[in-house]
Parts: structure tokens; sequence; C-alpha cells
């Protein structure tokens, strides 16, 4: 099996370090496989256009836009880019991390495909990524700090999952673009909202409420990178009142509003 040292991809790679972190944008035009390999240092990967597999002995995934992977170092697994190509960001931490890693108790693998905390952790990073030499090192470190926090907190829950943690999530993914009631969803699964509520914080690390505006989220960027579409019409899709009250959310989470968000990542 092949070691990847950082910076190696299969794609078209532009890459730059900063505070002891590699990050790379990495672009497939055209379908391809990727034989296993594995990355000599642990890495977080955001998928911004395309789709890809991915495949190891303990996971197999699909990923779509704004959706977020972390893998230890040495992670065995082999890739299958889709007839469109895509396009990827990583963010490969280097020996100067290896005592921050070795300090916490990390998983070995973490999928964030509906919208959690580290799609817009790592999306700041794009952004510092983007700025180039204007970059703050500052930043990249602190975004790196809370995305290790996080990596350790999603390790704490030892106890057995509900199976309808899965259906309540389904529920939400059909229901995006209205209003959610949590009584009648409480009630479609057989639980009452308290215990709902409770229930699934303990297992997702966040409020149904802020699963809820991720998911929403990663819609609008979506809609942003991909269409020409109106920001009064992403509103709606995404389950928001208004154009402004949707811009408010977008820049509390992402940091930047829709329009400059479109500005960064629409299509030429």
């Amino acid at each position: 099996m092949t070691i990847w040292k950082p910076g190696a991809f299969a794609g078209h790679t532009i890459s730059r370090e900063i505070a002891g972190v590699l990050l790379s944008e990495v672009k497939h035009t055209r379908a391809a496989s990727v034989a296993p390999h594995s990355h000599e240092a642990a890495y977080f990967s955001l998928l911004l256009e395309g789709s890809y597999a991915e495949s190891a002995t303990d996971f197999a995934v699909r990923y779509e836009p704004y959706t977020v992977v972390f893998h230890a170092a040495l992670t065995e697994h082999s890739d299958a880019i889709e007839a469109e190509g895509c396009r990827m960001f990583f963010v490969e931490l280097l020996s100067p991390w290896s005592e921050v890693l070795g300090s916490m108790h990390m998983p070995a693998h973490l999928f964030e495909l509906d919208g959690g905390a580290p799609v817009w952790l790592i999306l700041r990073l794009h952004r510092e990524f983007v700025f180039g030499d204007a970059a703050s090192p500052l930043t990249v470190e602190s975004v790196i700090f809370e995305l290790c926090e996080y990596l350790s907190e999603s390790t704490g829950e030892t106890g057995h999952e509900p199976l309808w943690i899965l259906r309540t999530e389904e529920l939400l993914r059909a229901r995006l673009s209205t209003r959610v009631d949590l009584r009648a969803i409480a009630a479609q699964i057989g639980v009452n909202p308290s215990h709902l509520c409770r229930t699934f914080r303990r297992f997702r690390h966040r409020t149904l409420g802020d699963y809820v505006v991720g998911l929403r989220m990663q819609l609008v960027c979506r809609k942003l990178a991909e269409t020409r579409e109106s920001l009064s019409d992403i509103a709606e899709q995404a389950g928001f009142t208004d154009q402004s009250y949707m811009t408010r959310i977008f820049k509390r989470v992402t940091g930047v509003t829709p329009g400059s968000y479109r500005r960064l990542h629409a299509p030429g």
C-alpha cells in the first residue's frame, strides 16, 4: 500500500502551509479510481463540488458537497471519483500538532454528512487558504484547536443509540422546506418531545434545532455554489421565512453573507 506524504493527492493540487497545517485544494476534472492508499498525516477533507465515494474495510461512504470526513494518520482507503469530477479541500495536521492529537482521545474516523460544526469551521480555513499571504495563522490555529476538541467530544458517548434517531433525521431532511413541528415528529416516532430533544442532543452532540440549521445551511451553500437561483428562492427552498432572515443566519454560521459566498464559490 502506498503512503502519501502531506500534500500528495491524485488530482491537481494547490497547497499552503499555515500554523503547522497544510491546506490543500484538490481538483479532479473527470472520473477516476484511486487505488488503496493512506496518508501520513491525520486530516480533514471537505467536499466543495461534485461527488465521490470512499471505501475501506470498516466503512463505505458517498460524499456530496459540504460533507466532511476526518481520518487518523495511515487510514487505508480507496476512492472513486464520479463522472463530473470533484473539488476537495484538505486540512492535514503536520508534526507540530502531534502532541495535541496525542493528548486527546480521537476517533479513527469522523463523518459529518449533515451540516455539522466541522463543515463551517473548515470553510473558515478555506477562506484563509484563499486569502493566501494575507491569511491569519492565529485564525488557522484557533480553528484547528476547535476541530480537535470536536473530535475528542465525539468519542464520549458509549451508550446504545435508539433506532428512532435515524428516523428523526430522515423526517427532518424530508421536511426541510417547511416549519419543523417537534410535537408531530415526536408523535410519529412514538416518544415525547422532551425525550426526543434530550436524546438527540446526547447522541448527535448538538441540539435538534442546530441540526436543522446545519442542514439548511448545507443546502444554501450548495445552491449558491451550483446555481444562479435568487436568494429569495433559495431561502424558500431551505425553509426560511424570508431572504433577510436567511442572510442573518448564514452570516452567523459561515462568517460571510450569501452574496460574498456566491462570489467566492460560484462557477465561472
